[in-house]
This record gives structure tokens, C-alpha cells and sequence, in this order.
């Protein structure tokens, strides 16, 4: 069977993968975004989204496609970027994925657990209790997904609870998997990490920073605030928390600059530490990889290997 290709680009924010994919082919490449930010919309500056002219010079799915009131798990939107996968296969042009939420692109990878569907009664039960409440309940219905868990984590302790409510045992669920993508025999699935310089890393998101003070995160926060509330689920992504905070008065814009350079830096730091220990993501340049697809054309293509760079 004739294999086609997919390619996975990861990074931290700032690491440069929208320029990449914005001087790629379009008649040979589309764009599938695992970003569990740039998926809202109205919120442009703070999400670093690629912009209305980047998108139009390649054809991108699953950004901008979501209501800021809206919120998304993991389980769907796995389902979305199956269906993106498959409509660009279909148009005979190579998927790539442009990746910064590692969490998304190992659910697509490796399979997503089987969690039964959740009623609002349970969601709303859930939320109407306290966060010590929530963790004792856990304990009670099951004892052994509390322990691999900490009193903390209360988004993994709610999605247990969700699961356990609903009459499934998380623990046990845990011990199975539906098939990801990395099972699928019609696939020739290549990974890059784009690895650089910690500091030059850091100055660009210093510097991103500021310019997302400057092009008007502030007023952006305002409007999606006056239309949606400050509980909306699109305020939970980074960043916004400290926008709110100066918008109540509670931050200068002295201590807002310094919140959001150190919080990106803080994420990008994450991101690194995920993708460095995922097998399938090769450590390479920016500059490598865009030579690379640059020059790709079907049938006539180097080997990836050539442009990983050597861990040591």
C-alpha cells in the first residue's frame, strides 16, 4: 500500500511555526492547527494567531473557528482533526500539523480513552461543589485513579468525577484506548521539534510580549468581556488572566508587562520539557525544516534524517 505522508511540526510559542508553514506550497500543503488557544475567536493578539493573510496563503483547519462561550475537550477535538486530516488527504495535498498543545497531538497519536458522554446534571452537580468536596467524592468513588492523582489537579480530578458519575470506573478506563492515527497503515507520519537556543527563544516571547500590549490585547479582553463575561471559557487560556486583573484594577501596566513574559516563558518551558520526551518528534532547525518542505516534491524528497540534529 501506497503511503501518505503526514508531517507534525511542534514548538513553544514563540519557536517560529506559523512563519514556516506561511512560505509553504498551498497547492501541495494545508495546515492543521493543534492549538487549544488559537481556536477561539474574537481573541486575535493574545493567542498569537496566524493572521487573516498568513491564513490566506495556505489553506489552515481548527483555528478561528470557535466561540469564546464555548468550550472543547480533548475527545472532540481529535474528532475535528480526523475529519481535517482526511478531507485534505482526499484532495490528494500532505497534512501538516502545526503543533504547540502537546496534549491534543498524543490524544490523536496514540488513541483517546472511551469516556462515555457527560449530562449537564453531572457537569452541573460537579460545579456547584467545592474543590475539597470534588477530591473526597473522587476518593470515595474511586480510590484507585485518586491516587495517581493529585489533590491539586482539579481538571483531572472533574473529568474523573464526570466519568465515575456517569457509571464508568475511571481507573479502569484508564487501562484502555481507542486507536490513534499512529495505527493507521496508510500513513508515513515524520515529526519535527523545533529546537533553538534557550535565550534567543525567550527574547522572542519577551519581545511578543510587549507587541501583544502594543496591538491592543487590552482592548481585545474589553470586548470579548462585555459580550461574554469574564467566566467564558476562551478567558482560560494564557494570558487573559492577567489582562482581567488590570482591567479590576488589580495589576499596573508595569506588572502586567512582567505577568505575561514570564507566564509565556513559564509555557514555552513546558512545552519544551513534553516535546523533547515524545520519540516521534525529531529535534531540527527552523531553517532545516523549511528548506526541507520547500523542496518537497511527491516522489522526490530527502531522507528527514538528514536534517535531525544530534541529541546529546
Amino acid at each position: 500500500m501506497k503511503k501518505s505522508n503526514l508531517f507534525v511540526i511542534s514548538g513553544p510559542t514563540g519557536s517560529g511555526k506559523t512563519g514556516i508553514v506561511s512560505e509553504l506550497n498551498p497547492e501541495i500543503f494545508e495546515v492543521i492547527s493543534f492549538d487549544s488557544r488559537q481556536i477561539y475567536q474574537e481573541l486575535d493578539i493574545g493567542t498569537a494567531k496566524p493572521t487573516l493573510k498568513e491564513r490566506e496563503c495556505i489553506e489552515h483547519h481548527l483555528v478561528d473557528f470557535l466561540s469564546p462561550s464555548e468550550k472543547i475537550n480533548a475527545n472532540i477535538f481529535v474528532e475535528l482533526a480526523n475529519d481535517s486530516l482526511n478531507k485534505i488527504l482526499l484532495k490528494n495535498k500532505i497534512p501538516v500539523i502545526v503543533c504547540g498543545t502537546g496534549f491534543y497531538l498524543k490524544a490523536f497519536l496514540y488513541g483517546m480513552y472511551p469516556v462515555p458522554s457527560i449530562s449537564e446534571k453531572i457537569k452541573n452537580q460537579i460545579e456547584s461543589m467545592a474543590k475539597s468536596e470534588k477530591w473526597d467524592l473522587l476518593k470515595e468513588l474511586d480510590f484507585e485513579a485518586s491516587k495517581n492523582l493529585s489533590q491539586n489537579d482539579e481538571y483531572r480530578i472533574i473529568r474523573a468525577l464526570e466519568v465515575n458519575l456517569s457509571g464508568v470506573r475511571w481507573s479502569e478506563l484508564k487501562n484502555t484506548r481507542e486507536e490513534g492515527v499512529l495505527n493507521r497503515d496508510d500513513l508515513q507520519i515524520t515529526g519535527f521539534f523545533l529546537d533553538e537556543d534557550r535565550q534567543t527563544l525567550y527574547n522572542r516571547i519577551n519581545k511578543r510580549a510587549e507587541e501583544m500590549i502594543q496591538n491592543g490585547i487590552l482592548d481585545e479582553t474589553r470586548k470579548v468581556l462585555k459580550k461574554y463575561g469574564e467566566n467564558c471559557p476562551a478567558f482560560n487560556t494564557l494570558g487573559y488572566n492577567f489582562t482581567l486583573e488590570f482591567i479590576r484594577g488589580k495589576l499596573d501596566i508595569d506588572s502586567l508587562r512582567e505577568n505575561l513574559k514570564k507566564s509565556h516563558r513559564n509555557y514555552a518551558k513546558k512545552q519544551i520539557t513534553w516535546f523533547r520526551k515524545e520519540k516521534i518528534l525529531k529535534p531540527v532547525s527552523k531553517e532545516s525544516v523549511l528548506d526541507y518542505l520547500k523542496k518537497y516534491k511527491t516522489g522526490k524528497i530527502c531522507q528527514p534524517e538528514t536534517i535531525f540534529k544530534t541529541i546529546y
